[in-house]
């Protein structure tokens, strides 16, 4: 192995135990679901927000932060898990965000309409 390997392999160690050390403080249970569906929400919300997309954008009355004090007040009831896998939690988290319209769907122009 050469130098640049050694070092990026230390240099991942050490940011891995960083990161599980501050997982561990974390006041919520288990905080790797719950890194996780965050990311997810926060990846799908960023994703839509610059409406580039065909078929759903992000919701323009809603911050991320509006969108955080959301995912905290319906986590009981959401019961996000690791436990079917991680495409499972992606669709689980992604359904959660269109039901609260923080995605909405992007209205096609009907067709029909006299121009």
């Amino acid at each position: 192995m050469d130098n640049f390997e050694v070092e990026r392999r230390d240099r991942n160690y050490r940011l891995l135990n960083d990161i599980i050390d501050k997982l561990g403080d974390l006041s919520v249970f288990p905080s790797l679901v719950w890194l996780w569906s965050w990311d997810v929400a926060k990846h799908e919300y960023h994703q839509y927000k610059d409406g580039t997309d065909d078929y759903y954008q992000t919701n323009s009355i809603y911050t991320e932060k509006d969108v955080w004090d959301m995912f905290w007040e319906d986590a009981d009831k959401n019961g996000f898990s690791l436990e079917y896998g991680s495409e499972d939690l992606h669709e689980a988290v992604r359904d959660w965000m269109i039901d609260r319209d923080i995605i909405i769907t992007i209205e096609e122009e009907d067709e029909d309409e006299d121009i």
